[in-house]
């Protein structure tokens, strides 16, 4: 799909690799993403009955366009079949990539569901503001980027386990410095992680869980140099490998993309209505 976006796409995948050392494995690799939200209404069968988008003026054609393609194609698994229809909350992540020197294509890369009629008590949150601190040899050389962790807290509200699933870097440079920069932020990261705490559900249909697999983004940036995260904007990155989680018992519970989770938001793994294998390719 070659959208109407294509001449901004272009200019921003290739502008800001120009100073790294492998700059054309660079621009091969990089993206430009958009995260997007609603609310999708599914069916008891598992179909979609129907589906909105927050802001749609905020979107252009090429975007809404794919996601109704997108969209069209979901079937959902409930753990237990629900009595009527069902609502979830929708985070979506569009991302756009060169094809060749004229075009970029746009695709869905990942969805993140939430309960969108959850009551008070029945959501895993923070207690207090997390705190991370930046780490010096990352700032020293310029990098940021946003780490998305997952972490394991228990019914204490601490965190027991925290690790890496992905680091997306907004400094593009030479791929061993890349490596470099994601390794020192992540370390922060999962080092600042094993000090919050967690207030955790009381009620509702997660509340007796033994602890509580969560996704969050842990944003780095020099001050000014993040973009805003602005709706229906497109911002420019490299996204770095997925990694695996050695203590994670139950791998299924995160095959979907970690960087579907919005800035300061946290996503609880485990209860949702997954995406059938069928229709959750894009």
């Amino acid at each position: 799909m070659f959208p109407k976006v294509t001449a901004f796409l272009l200019l921003s995948l290739l502008a800001t690799a120009s100073e790294a050392t492998d700059s054309y494995f660079v621009n091969q690799r990089k993206e430009a993403s958009m995260l997007i939200s609603g609310v999708v209404n599914i069916n008891a069968d598992g179909s979609v009955r129907d589906y909105t988008l927050d802001h749609p003026e905020k979107l252009t054609a090429p975007v809404t366009n794919v996601v109704q393609q997108t969209v069209q194609r979901w079937k959902f698994q409930f753990a237990t079949t629900p009595p009527g229809i069902t609502s979830e909350k929708i985070s979506m992540r569009l991302v756009a990539r060169m094809v060749d020197d004229q075009h970029a294509s746009i695709r869905v890369a990942g969805t993140a569901f939430d309960d969108a009629q959850g009551a008070d008590g029945e959501d895993i949150r923070y207690k207090n503001p997390p705190h991370v601190d930046y780490p010096r040899e990352a700032l020293s050389e310029g990098a940021w980027g946003t780490v998305y962790l997952l972490v394991r807290v228990g019914k204490d509200g601490l965190v027991q386990e925290a690790s890496e699933e992905q680091t997306n870097l907004g400094t593009f440079s030479a791929s061993a410095d890349m490596t470099r920069y994601r390794q020192h932020l992540a370390k922060a990261a999962i080092k600042a992680a094993h000090q919050w705490m967690f207030i955790v559900p009381t009620r509702g249909k997660s509340a007796d869980q033994p602890y509580w697999l969560v996704r969050i983004p842990v944003n780095f940036a020099p001050a000014g140099q993040m973009p805003a995260d602005e709706y229906g904007q497109w911002k420019t990155y490299v996204p770095g490998p997925r990694q695996s989680i050695p203590w994670l018992q139950e791998p299924q519970l995160a095959h979907d993309s970690p960087d579907t989770v919005p800035d300061g938001a946290l996503h609880a793994l485990g209860n949702q209505p997954r995406l059938s294998p069928e229709s959750s390719g894009s």
